[in-house]
């Protein structure tokens, strides 16, 4: 029936995670996840909990790529980069954003699909951190996240 749940994949990544991201996307390791849709009709719903933060006063932001294409981001607009969300403006002092993105994707296939996250900082140079803040010494204000991806086959 049209809606119905068919099959329902996720990862959970418990673990923290820092890159620095240069001028490009870079893969986050362990926020992957592979389904493969029974009809080519059926769409994905697809949603990333995330738990990013990049260093103090820089932006960040993250996309969300089928296999190797990027989906479910902004339009072209110059030399913006093109992400799925992320932070414009940021404060002097921020220790973590949380982002859940759904997205119902239409992938038009029975293969496999792997759908997975990547991050990316504002100029040539930035760190980012998932799952943890942004310093990260041994303390009680300080806090260790958890983050997952879920993707879901909703028949057609």
């Amino acid at each position: 029936k049209a809606g119905n749940i068919i099959q329902v994949v996720q990862t959970v990544k418990t673990d923290s995670f820092s890159t620095n991201t240069g001028s490009s996307y870079v893969d986050v390791t362990g926020m992957s996840v592979t389904i493969t849709p029974s009809s080519s009709s059926n769409k994905i719903l697809i949603i990333p909990s995330l738990n990013l933060v990049s260093e103090v006063s820089h932006r960040h932001g993250f996309r969300i790529l089928r296999d190797t294409t990027a989906i479910h981001i902004g339009d072209t607009a110059g030399n913006r980069r093109r992400a799925t969300s992320g932070q414009g403006n940021p404060p002097t002092n921020v220790n973590n954003y949380h982002y859940c993105t759904p997205f119902l994707d239409s992938p038009s296939t029975t293969s496999a699909i792997t759908y997975k996250i990547q991050v990316i900082g504002e100029g040539s140079n930035t760190d980012i951190y998932v799952n943890r803040t942004e310093n990260d010494t041994d303390s009680q204000d300080k806090f260790r996240f958890a983050s997952s991806m879920l993707a879901m086959e909703v028949a057609a």
